[in-house]
């Protein structure tokens, strides 16, 4: 675990950070001390109730927790962007929910800078799913996707927290809940269309089918493997 101060920051040239494209405070149009670009991909826990703005001390758009909703575990965000404005070192890091991919920005003091070691990527075309630590590829898993009707959003999110099933398709099961929603479905089964990663408990729909209302499905023992391993804040690239 790392302060913000201790991470090695790069030059200006942009890099691919968390699956995203750290773009350089001067080209945004801002003056920064520092460059904008962690090496490797990072995360920001949030310490305490911080507002995030759209730019740095800009328009408020949102407030983070230091808890995740459901289980009250630690709330972790991926860290896409760095600045420093008017003498304020800022973390730009990626938000749950609608619309999806918003990103934000939050003063560096209200979060602890930590290295994200799990990384998931979610191939639809081949409707399969694999999982890497520290770039290594650790397991490739057939998975079920949304139909076309009910389409899986595609995009760079991450894993909010790792939740126990109860429900009467799964009373064991696990789900890792992302940060990404539906963009079709508003409203469904009492929740807001939040998007997981969950074990197919007694569900219909083959492995490899297009079934689900846009979550992804895996085996029960895969997403049991999953949930004791990835952490918050886990990058999670959904592609075509």
């Amino acid at each position: 675990m790392q302060s913000f101060r201790q991470i090695k920051l790069s030059g200006l040239a942009a890099l691919t950070v968390c699956g995203l494209l750290a773009i350089p405070a001067s080209a945004a149009g801002s003056t920064a001390s520092f460059s904008t670009a962690l090496h490797g991909p990072h995360a920001a826990r949030i310490n305490t109730t911080v507002p995030a703005f759209k730019t740095p001390g800009g328009k408020r758009i949102a407030t983070l927790q230091p808890d995740t909703p459901l289980t009250g575990g630690p709330s972790v965000f991926p860290i896409a962007r760095t600045k420093t404005f008017d003498a304020t070192d800022w973390l730009g890091v990626l938000l749950t929910g609608r619309p999806n991919g918003r990103l934000a920005w939050i003063p560096a003091s209200s979060a602890t800078v930590i290295r994200l070691h799990w990384r998931i990527r979610v191939d639809l075309s081949n409707r399969a799913l694999a999982v890497f630590r520290d770039g290594k590829l650790v397991r490739r898993l057939r998975v079920v996707i949304g139909t076309k009707d009910t389409p899986t959003p595609t995009g760079h999110f991450h894993v909010v927290e790792r939740v126990r099933l109860g429900t009467y398709w799964s009373r064991t099961g696990w789900a890792l809940a992302l940060s990404a929603f539906s963009n079709v479905l508003k409203h469904f089964d009492g929740g807001d269309g939040q998007v997981a990663i969950h074990a197919r408990g007694t569900l219909d729909g083959a492995l490899g089918s297009a079934s689900s209302h846009g979550c992804i499905r895996l085996r029960n023992q895969d997403a049991a493997w999953m949930a004791h391993r990835i952490t918050n804040g886990t990058p999670v690239d959904i592609v075509h």
